[in-house]
């Protein structure tokens, strides 16, 4: 079937013109095929194709990316999307392909004669792309800021959208040094619009947001953080007799549906992985310490449901279009609520039935806390901006044990947590604390008695004993030197020295 595109208008009426709402939906319909849009989706549209600039905070599944793509496909020039990883932009870019919209992304990781492609249409008379992704350590190279610069003299340069926009705030779930890189496109691009997207940002990260990117008067666009058709549940391991039993029962009981399974190290996903299958379960391990063609492998075989579950590090899921995940589960607990919601968010983006599953461990909890109270101490000693931050990673942590150790509506404390003040009567018993509260209180006064035996600085051991095997541990807490090995690209090195040895160190406390 034909694409519909909006005939375009004369280059000199380009910015007078907008598309109307009716031009909008043809364009939504005939290629992506929905008859509506959702949400914010067309106030954000709206908003950047009259040139302002827009932050705009959607739940994860919200589709953000149809707030972008539609201005891609609705006005001349490109549009060019920032990430901040590549497998997201692969996945988006691949998925726009099959679509045929003109899509491209850059990387090292891609072949020179592919990278030059690209770089000729963008310096031909008539680009043909629609979308160009690219990584925020790109965009601090001069060669590419030079030809971003030519595109912008030229009046190709449409809009700059920012994806997972939380990033560049440092009071962020997910800080990451190089988006402070983009703080600069407003002054070198003073006329683009820029539409800053995220699905978790706290109001002060949001505020930090949008005055690190320069946005100016920019239409501020919010959606609920509320997921409905997502059920919230908690399982404490210390009261289980075996958790990859119980684990298995729980994606058992869902029938054969599409599931994701986080873990803490890559060790815990080979062994999880390796129990899952024992119990009847196909299922695979995906994690920085697999190759690239290993783990392209099992993404393939999940994404086309050849296998039923993927047990993963936390990095996994984030722009991969998959709408049918019917269970998350975490089973180590995540570092934040931020990290949290993104996390579980990654269930029901098609708005069908789906779980949240988080297994809650006394030893996972001490042994976080050890971990974030010993890096917190280093930057102490760094410098008072690093202590802030770890003082402020901790207190994150302590709302993720408030999560699993209360016994209050889990749904209220999320939504709670983001600044949404909610009543109780909104969860309609889906969480298992107002489904079962009599069970949840029960099972919480039998882990206060447990934690009471073990005590709350019992030793615990890595689950592997040679202090060696360091390249085992995940990607999941040093971000600090993402971009020391490309100045394209974040690494998908582990850089979990630190991590280690603050393992060893654990292990050897009295």
């Amino acid at each position: 079937m034909k694409k519909f595109l909006i005939p375009i208008p004369k280059e000199s009426d380009n910015k007078k013109k907008s598309c109307g709402k009716e031009d909008l939906m043809k364009i939504l319909k005939q290629n992506f095929g929905f008859s509506e849009f959702r949400g914010k989706q067309f106030e954000a549209i709206e908003a950047v194709l009259s040139g302002k600039d827009c932050f705009c905070l959607m739940p994860t599944g919200g589709g953000k990316s149809m707030c972008y793509q539609i201005p891609a496909l609705a006005k001349q020039g490109i549009v060019l999307v920032v990430c901040p990883l590549i497998a997201l932009m692969e996945n988006q870019v691949m998925a726009l392909k099959e679509k045929g919209i003109a899509a491209e992304f850059l990387s090292s990781t891609q072949k020179s004669r592919v990278r030059e492609k690209v770089h000729e249409d963008l310096s031909s008379g008539k680009p043909s792309l629609r979308l160009l992704y690219v990584t925020p350590e790109l965009i601090a190279t001069p060669g590419f800021m030079s030809k971003l610069t030519k595109l912008y003299t030229r009046g190709l340069l449409n809009l700059i959208a920012i994806d997972e926009a939380h990033c560049i705030s440092s009071w962020g779930h997910d800080f990451r040094p190089s988006y402070r890189n983009l703080s600069s496109l407003r002054n070198r691009l003073p006329d683009v619009p820029i539409l800053a997207l995220t699905a978790t940002a706290v109001p002060k990260v949001q505020k930090d947001v949008m005055e690190s990117l320069c946005l100016q008067h920019p239409l501020i666009l919010r959606s609920s953080f509320n997921r409905p058709n997502i059920y919230y549940e908690v399982r404490f391991k210390d009261l289980l007799d075996d958790v990859y039993t119980d684990l298995s029962n729980q994606l058992k009981s869902g029938g054969d549906t599409c599931s994701i399974v986080y873990c803490l190290e890559r060790t815990t996903c080979d062994n999880v992985s390796f129990h899952l299958k024992k119990n009847g379960i196909s299922c695979a391990a995906y994690h920085a310490g697999l190759n690239n063609k290993l783990r392209s492998s099992v993404l393939n075989d999940w994404l086309c449901s050849r296998i039923q579950v993927v047990v993963a590090t936390v990095a996994f899921g984030m722009g991969i279009d998959r709408k049918d995940v019917r269970t998350v589960c975490h089973f180590n607990m995540p570092k934040s609520m931020e990290a949290f919601y993104q996390e579980s968010g990654r269930a029901g983006r098609d708005q069908l039935p789906s779980k949240s599953l988080l297994y809650y461990g006394i030893d996972d909890r001490n042994k976080m806390a050890f971990i974030l109270s010993n890096a917190g101490n280093k930057k102490l000693q760094s410098s008072v901006s690093q202590g802030d931050s770890s003082k402020k990673s901790l207190e994150d942590f302590n709302q993720m044990v408030e999560y699993c150790e209360g016994s209050c509506c889990r749904r209220k404390k999320i939504l709670e947590f983001f600044g949404e003040k909610v009543p109780t009567s909104l969860c309609r018993k889906s969480c298992d604390a107002c489904k079962h509260p009599n069970l949840v209180a029960k099972y919480l006064e039998e882990l206060k008695c447990e934690n009471g035996v073990q005590g709350r600085n019992r030793i615990f051991m890595s689950s592997y004993p040679d202090t060696a095997a360091e390249d085992h541990f995940t990607e999941f807490w040093n971000r600090d030197d993402e971009a020391s090995v490309s100045e394209e690209d974040i690494s998908d090195s582990d850089g979990t020295s630190d991590f280690t040895q603050d393992l060893i160190l654990l292990c050897t406390v009295d």
